[in-house]
């Protein structure tokens, strides 16, 4: 069995105020370099009904992490695909992938504000009907300003410096593996979550190992090398399955009245959360998984990183 990698997913929510948070979440993913975490990723939302959350869009903050780190890399999971401007999102994740050494990924998400006002204010023309045609026609041009720099210089002049950089790590957010072949064709690492449920059996997802395995041999086929792919979740990590059901109950209800998002959230202990993604590792082929914590004290989240990369032997193979 290979090691298990680990990356953490961060929604910015803390119990204080916005600019502390913004403080914690900069500490928190320090902590996770140190610790051997490969990746630290930050999600895009445009909350109204959380008037402490610290930032709508990621990409300033990814800039302050990247520059308070060395190794781990940093991403957006992910980028409203929908409703930000295809050249905006390129010039940006071009640009600090080639400043921070290639450490920066770029998730692509299909997900759009909850609120209409802010909705029109980004894009006038979305609405929950048009959303997946606005997510393919952005994704498509945003892959175009990437991988055909050349040709649209010379036919459009069209310039994105630096000229010749490296292009970011691409991820497409999922919550199924029912887009891999698009994926596949657009070259595209994929990320399944598991925490953003929409009728998904966790304990049963509905792909075989064998087809995952079929999957990466044809993006293998396609562009002479293998993506990465990865599962996320969401957990409440305590020391007994008990308390982290009773925390659940608690967290359940803020989720239902507030965060206005179907998710999906695992009570676990140290010992069933290796269990489970060591069986995720088994019947997935799948070696590397990002974690969101629900707690909302930052001490909490530190103190669980750090249990999790004991457990993992995180800073064993990250110095490998």
């Amino acid at each position: 069995m290979n090691p298990i990698k680990l990356g953490v997913i961060d929604l910015g929510y803390r119990e204080i105020n916005a600019v502390n948070a913004i403080e914690e979440i900069i500490e928190y993913a320090v902590e996770a370099e140190r610790l051997g975490f490969s990746k630290f990723w930050l999600a895009e939302h445009h909350y109204y009904h959380i008037k402490n959350h610290p930032y709508t869009t990621p990409d300033i903050l990814i800039s302050l992490i990247a520059g308070m780190t060395e190794r781990i890399k940093i991403g957006s999971a992910g980028t409203c695909v929908s409703v930000h401007s295809p050249y905006t999102v390129v010039t940006n994740y071009k640009f600090l992938n080639n400043l921070f050494y290639g450490r920066i990924s770029l998730g692509l998400s299909k997900g759009f504000p909850d609120s209409s006002a802010i909705n029109q204010m980004l894009n006038k023309e979305l609405k929950l009907g048009n959303s997946i045609s606005f997510f393919k026609q952005n994704l498509n041009t945003i892959i175009d300003l990437l991988d055909n720099e050349e040709e649209n210089l010379k036919t459009k002049s069209i310039l994105i410096p630096p000229y010749g950089g490296l292009r970011p790590d691409l991820w497409y957010l999922s919550t199924s593996f029912s887009n891999f072949q698009e994926a596949i064709d657009l070259r595209l690492n994929y990320c399944v979550s598991i925490f953003h449920n929409f009728g998904q059996d966790i304990n049963n997802l509905n792909i075989k190992k064998e087809e995952i395995m079929l999957l990466k041999e044809s993006f293998y086929k396609q562009h002479n090398y293998y993506p990465e792919v990865a599962i996320s979740l969401a957990i409440i990590l305590k020391d007994t399955l008990e308390e982290a059901e009773n925390q659940y109950n608690v967290s359940m209800e803020y989720v239902l009245k507030e965060a206005k998002e179907p998710f999906y959230i695992i009570p676990t202990t140290l010992d069933l959360l290796q269990e489970r993604l060591e069986k995720y590792q088994n019947d997935f082929g799948i070696d590397e998984f990002i974690i969101y914590d629900l707690s909302s004290k930052n001490e909490e989240k530190i103190k669980n990183i750090q249990l999790i990369g004991e457990r993992f032997n995180l800073s064993v193979e990250a110095t490998v």
